[in-house]
């Protein structure tokens, strides 16, 4: 399990890398960017470096101990990257963000790394723990104090230049990401926190997990995809706008189905010439021109049923279970859908009837401000009245309620005189 989240957050962050590499390969180059994207790097690198099964490998030979010294030395790396990208966000840059006093700090620190790592001279026993001499302890406990201070004073500076963002970007998926990737911060702050129950043990036995425990590695995974996530979300708006426009337009597409496979069956000639007709999947706008195209063949079958409209549909719907034609979208779409059904019913009758009143047409719906006013609202608006035509338990009821009128009209026309 603990080897899994670390190569699983190794590869994430790695491959997030690569995948900003190639993009900056081919735009505008920023600083901001280069330094989140050797993060990133380096994170990964050292995940993958420090895992157990990385470590374990000393069993077959390899240098358990410059693995641990190397992957130390990256992971620190990392974290002067991180330091870095923290200035370059900070609006108004404070003296302690000089580049210069930011690269002698991270410079310092990585020597101190080295340093106190060759005083405490640790050995790895069978279960790749490092062992330091009662001499050595304290040099080992200092450098896993120095780490954790470094990680906490990096994490915290990313924090506080990234929280104004949260607060000014505008609301949507950038801010989302701009959240996701404080939440990864603050599950960073809990990873490094974690490393106290490593500077007590070596204080107590002189003993330090040569590799990340489970909980370490599983807290890094966290906020490896926690900051993936964030850039992707940040990076994609467009991308994941435009993905939810093609799920709602395919939703769209087949909630209008029922209504233009009724409209069709009664009147084929609606149907546009098949030919050339483009996928749901494809190019990005094949589902626009089948959704756009749907609309227009509904309407053309609105236009020829207007000889078949009835004129009472809307006293029958307020008489049937309190059903009404009021200002609701509901139930205006509900109208529409009883008007469509009772005159394709009146069309396979045969029985021809001028619009009369009481029919909730396009003026009386505009009035109260539910008729579409472009094309996007004219697609949910036919998928409401769509739905209202497949799913409504009164258009049944209305529809035997018109065979009934039409047998007992048919019935007085064949009565002698």
């Amino acid at each position: 399990m603990s080897d899994l989240a670390a190569y699983l957050g190794a590869a994430v962050l790695v491959a997030l890398a690569a995948y900003a590499f190639a993009i900056e390969r081919r735009g505008v180059r920023r600083p901001i960017r280069w330094a989140a994207l050797a993060f990133a790097l380096s994170e990964g690198c050292s995940l993958a470096l420090l895992a157990p099964g990385t470590v374990a490998l000393s069993h077959a030979g390899v240098d358990g101990l410059s693995v641990i010294a190397l992957g130390d030395t990256v992971r620190t790396a990392a974290l002067s990257f991180l330091m870095l990208l923290a200035c370059l966000l900070t609006p108004h840059p404070a003296p302690r963000h000089s580049p210069v006093r930011q690269a002698t700090v991270a410079i310092a620190v990585q020597l101190g790394m080295v340093l106190l790592f060759v005083a405490a001279q640790p050995t790895l026993d069978a279960d790749d723990k490092l062992i330091a001499a009662p001499s050595g302890r304290w040099w080992l406990a200092v450098r896993v104090a120095l780490f954790a201070s470094y990680a906490v004073w990096a994490l915290v500076e990313l924090f506080l230049a990234l929280l104004p963002s949260a607060r000014t970007v505008p609301t949507g998926p950038l801010r989302w990401g701009v959240r996701l990737i404080l939440a990864a911060v603050c599950v960073g702050v809990v990873w490094t926190l974690w490393s106290y129950d490593d500077f007590v043990r070596v204080l107590q036995v002189g003993t330090l997990d040569g590799s990340e425990d489970t909980v370490s590695n599983l807290l890094g995974a966290l906020c490896a995809s926690l900051a993936v996530a964030g850039a992707l979300v940040g990076k994609w708006t467009e991308t994941f706008g435009a993905a939810a426009r093609w799920v709602r337009l395919c939703r769209c597409y087949f909630a209008m189905g029922p209504l233009w496979s009724a409209l069709h069956q009664a009147m084929p000639e609606i149907a546009f010439p098949p030919g050339g007709r483009p996928l749901l999947v494809g190019r990005p706008a094949g589902i626009e021109f089948a959704v756009y195209r749907r609309v227009i063949e509904i309407h053309d079958g609105r236009l020829v049923l207007r000889a078949y409209q009835e004129a009472a549909v809307s006293d029958w719907l307020s008489s049937e279970s309190g059903a009404g034609t009021g200002a609701g979208a509901a139930d205006a779409a509900l109208a529409e859908a009883a008007t469509i059904a009772i005159a394709l019913e009146n069309m396979r009758l045969g029985r021809r009837s001028a619009a009369g009143d009481g029919i909730p047409g396009e003026a009386e719906l505009g009035s109260v401000g539910l008729i579409p006013t472009d094309l996007d609202s004219e697609v949910r608006w036919l998928s409401q009245v769509a739905r209202a035509f497949r799913r409504s338990p009164v258009i049944p009821v209305l529809l035997e309620r018109l065979r009934q009128e039409a047998d007992r009209d048919g019935r007085q026309l064949n009565r002698p005189a």
